[in-house]
């Protein structure tokens, strides 16, 4: 439905009736300029609105795909960040672990050194005493070899006298058992 336009006009006075059916009769036309008038601009405008709603709506459009799009990539990096960080507070974690770990070890290799030097003083100090008990074994030796010496040399003398008297006598063989046995427990 076209819209109704109402015109108030000032009273003319009538003088004329000729020129009074004129002046209405070029009102009448100005009323229809109006009146066609008022469509164009209403068509137009509208095209003008509906051109504008369209290429808004297009862009509106794109905007949106866009705006998902990078909510699709702001989720994605989120959920990266987020693995990443777990990843690297299993790396901390670990980290951790390995320092303790090495924390540990490095008393018990401090330990340890100082064990193997105990024990390598401990190793001397045995060997200067099997050294001592070697000496002392050799003089013993040397000794109960000049006994032996000593005893031979006496039982020589006895043999010629008693005939008995052939078998070594007991304590010649007991001394160098005994040494032997000494030494023996020392080196266990």
């Amino acid at each position: 439905m076209a819209p109704t336009l109402y015109h108030y006009y000032w009273p003319v006075p009538i003088t004329d009736e000729s020129e009074s059916m004129s002046s209405s009769q070029k009102l009448s036309w100005l009323e229809w300029l109006g009146i066609l008038w008022i469509p164009v601009v209403m068509g137009l405008s509208v095209a003008l609105i509906i051109f504008v709603v369209k290429t808004n709506s297009k862009a509106c459009r794109d905007g949106l795909l866009v705006e998902q799009e990078c909510h699709n990539v702001t989720s994605l990096l989120e959920r990266q960040l987020t693995q990443t960080r777990q990843a690297l507070q299993g790396t901390m974690d670990q980290a951790t672990t390995c320092n303790k770990t090495v924390v540990t070890l490095s008393a018990s290799l401090v330990k340890e050194k100082a064990w193997g030097q105990e024990q390598l003083t401990r190793g001397e100090k045995l060997q200067g005493e099997i050294e001592t008990l070697k000496q002392q074994l050799q003089a013993a030796l040397e000794e109960v070899k000049q006994l032996r010496e000593g005893k031979e040399a006496s039982s020589k003398e006895r043999e010629t006298s008693s005939v008995s008297s052939l078998k070594a006598p007991p304590g010649s063989v007991v001394v160098p058992v005994y040494l032997l046995l000494g030494l023996r427990a020392l080196l266990a």
